[in-house]
């Protein structure tokens, strides 16, 4: 892997980080609608930063989880129950910014922080077995 990937690949995972920390800041304050898309954000981050391990970058959120399930998923490089974590994480964040009528419990945001951590534990288990990042 060139050195401009890596240091890319390190900027994104420092914004993963930084978003799921805002994400457990805002439960805490019980903002659990801006929790779940910053926890959204920081799969979204990470996954883009997976991708480029393999010399892929997509433009759309579709098109990231289509590429995360077809090159990590399918290929079992990467279980399967974390291509379901992105796919819950991102519908609940699609609920909460594109649906006004939908309302957050305390409940369903702690889930989507809590299995959002668990992806990044995991991406960061992968890049490790990789390459050492």
């Amino acid at each position: 892997m060139d050195e401009k990937t890596r240091e890319l690949i390190k900027v994104r995972l420092e914004k993963a980080e930084e978003d799921i920390k805002t994400a457990r800041e805002l439960l805490s304050l019980k903002r659990y609608r801006a929790a779940v898309n910053r926890a959204y954000y920081s799969l979204f981050s990470i996954t883009t930063a997976v991708l480029l391990t393999r010399k892929l970058e997509r433009s759309k959120h579709s098109g990231i989880e289509a590429a995360f399930n077809q090159y990590f998923i399918r290929n079992k490089i990467i279980e399967v129950e974390y291509g379901k974590i992105f796919d819950y994480v991102r519908r609940k964040r699609e609920e909460c910014d594109y649906n006004a009528k939908i309302i957050i419990d305390k409940e369903t945001a702690e889930n989507v922080v809590k299995d959002s951590r668990k992806f990044i534990r995991r991406m960061k288990e992968y890049f490790k077995s990789i390459s050492g990042l």
